[in-house]
């Protein structure tokens, strides 16, 4: 049922806020960068990310009434000036320059962080993964906020959690490893043995390894680009500890969406386009809508019927969880992996768009119990509390909301290259940077940039 808001009555937080023509303090930005050919070393820092705030002085009150609070009609900042966002007061800055950063051969239109499933940053959190649209990624450096260089890397690029020059990628049949400091590529494991028929081995952009980077849940696709099977690989152990061979499954049961390994590494999740019937959940015989399965491939189980936007997550408790949009009841809804058991958490008020939508990004394993939220819609009037914005939601009944940001993007469903301009805000591993797309009121256009919103280290303290 779709249904809005109560606007709670409470005062309005006035802001002390920089605008962005005119900020705190201006990092030292180059005008652009020779990009390394591909496979060059870069020249990375050293040490782990500075931890300065970028806008020094007092922090802001936290914003967590329910009242519509339009976002503001702002100049696009210049890359590198950080500013409060003058509404809700935390501080943002802009990370990328499409017009600098670019490599000469490359045809993206902007740049934007990966999707917000995803980890940008390293182990130490020292550099930035940046993508540009047409699949090319860059590496950044999170001290400077400047681009370090272009890197050859295929689909699915995922961060070492242990060691910070090192990402992970999927080449056909192949997990393969990359070396940022040293422009070296190696071989991690050939799954073409493992998983017979396979073309390609991947989670299908979405999935994540768990928390500690050991398991892997992946699968094989096929010809024609259907699941044929599913596995999970210990990295740590450098083995394949499981896999379940699909190939006998009637066709319609093997259109899977994504796959991915839970936070703790316990489960296997397939998300599968096959809908189940209202009233009804996948069984092991019958998989359909969102299926969970033992890290071994084994006793699998519906969790959900149909799944919207997501993100595994560990909760206020620590319990691995899935954050997601509930699609029959327009809830945002947490789910406990191990009992099935859904708490809805707050409703969503779809009734004034058609073209409204949201991320989830559990990525902050080190601060169990929240998740990021970004919300967006066609429309550049504000009609409801999370309308263009990014949140920190908490993971239980009753739990705290902070509102963040807006962050100034318009999303038009009917054009296509606003795709790119979804916010997909994802965090860091400690919520403590925040990072989201933005095409700043270009839509149809691709030309979007990466924004980093930072706050305190003790932002959820205190918080009523």
């Amino acid at each position: 049922m779709r249904r809005s808001f109560l606007t709670l009555l409470c005062a309005v937080l006035l802001l002390a806020a920089c605008g962005p023509e005119e900020s705190e303090s201006d990092l030292e930005m180059e005008p652009g960068f020779s990009a390394q050919e591909p496979g060059e070393p870069l020249p990375l820092p050293s040490g782990q990310a500075a931890g300065e705030l970028l806008c020094p002085g007092e922090q802001p009150p936290f914003v967590t009434d329910f009242e519509v609070r339009v976002e503001p009609d702002l100049p696009e900042p210049r890359r590198g000036s950080p500013y409060r966002d003058p509404v809700f007061g935390f501080c943002i800055v802009r990370v990328t320059d499409r017009q600098a950063d670019l490599s000469a051969d490359d045809s993206s239109a902007g740049l934007k962080n990966e999707y917000s499933r995803v980890q940008s940053f390293n182990a130490d959190d020292s550099l930035l993964l940046v993508r540009g649209v047409e699949a090319t990624w860059y590496i950044y450096s999170t001290a400077t906020l400047q681009p370090l260089g272009r890197v050859p890397i295929d689909v699915e690029p995922r961060w070492s959690t242990t060691n910070p020059d090192i990402l992970y990628y999927a080449s056909d049949t192949s997990l393969m490893a990359y070396d940022v400091r040293r422009g070296q590529t190696s071989l991690v494991h050939d799954f073409a043995a493992d998983v017979p028929g396979s073309i390609m081995v991947w989670t299908r952009y979405e999935g994540s390894p768990s928390a500690d980077g050991r398991y892997w849940g992946l699968m094989g696709q096929d010809e024609n680009w259907t699941a044929a099977w599913y596995l999970v690989y210990d990295l740590q152990a450098e083995v394949v500890v499981a896999t379940r061979d699909l190939r006998d499954w009637p066709e319609a049961w093997r259109e899977v969406d994504a796959v991915a390994i839970s936070p703790l590494g316990n489960y296997f999740l397939a998300y599968m386009d096959r809908y189940c019937e209202h009233g009804r959940l996948g069984t092991d015989e019958n998989p359909c809508g969102l299926m969970v399965y033992d890290r071994d491939l084994q006793e699998g189980r519906g969790l959900l019927r149909i799944a919207g936007h997501s993100d595994l997550a560990l909760d206020v408790d620590g319990r691995e969880a899935l954050v997601y949009q509930d699609i029959d009841t327009d809830t945002i809804s947490v789910l406990d992996l191990e009992s099935g058991q859904i708490t809805p958490l707050w409703p969503i008020d779809f009734s004034h768009c058609d073209g409204c939508g949201m991320h989830f990004s559990g990525r902050a394993f080190e601060r169990p119990g929240w998740v990021v939220v970004s919300y967006f819609d066609g429309d550049p009037n504000s009609y409801w509390w999370m309308d263009d914005q990014i949140i920190a939601l908490e993971l239980q009944p009753g739990g705290r909301i902070v509102r963040l940001a807006h962050h100034h993007s318009l999303v038009d469903e009917a054009q296509e290259h606003d795709y790119w301009a979804e916010p997909h805000a994802s965090v860091n591993r400690d919520f403590t940077r925040v990072l989201f797309t933005t095409n700043w009121g270009r839509s149809g256009t691709g030309e979007v940039e990466l924004f980093l919103l930072q706050l305190p280290w003790d932002w959820d303290q205190g918080n009523p």
